[in-house]
């Protein structure tokens, strides 16, 4: 059942991904678009960045970020490795629609 829910969210994650890119040298991430509606935005700024949860073998973590873009507030999941930093209130990010 566990393997059939995680191809489940891969093959979402397939269809429906955002990079979440700060600048060049930066960190990247690729995630989910969980609420609000899909947007290009540069500069978006990080309000919080909320229920991170580790994997099993704690090589990573699962946030849910809050993201106001373009006018709008968005929340997205991702998925990065442990020893990067969560996203912080303030920060400024790129998002691309896939």
């Amino acid at each position: 059942m566990k393997r059939l829910l995680f191809l489940f969210v891969v093959v979402f994650v397939l269809f429906l991904f955002f990079s979440v890119n700060q600048k060049s040298g930066q960190d990247a991430f690729v995630g989910v678009l969980i609420e609000g509606r899909p947007v290009n935005a540069e500069n978006a700024e990080v309000l919080a960045d909320t229920d991170c949860i580790p994997n099993e073998a704690y090589t990573t973590l699962t946030c849910t970020a809050i993201i106001q873009a373009n006018d709008q507030i968005i929340k997205v999941r991702y998925t990065h490795p442990i020893k990067t930093p969560c996203l912080s209130k303030g920060d400024k990010v790129n998002i691309n629609e896939a």
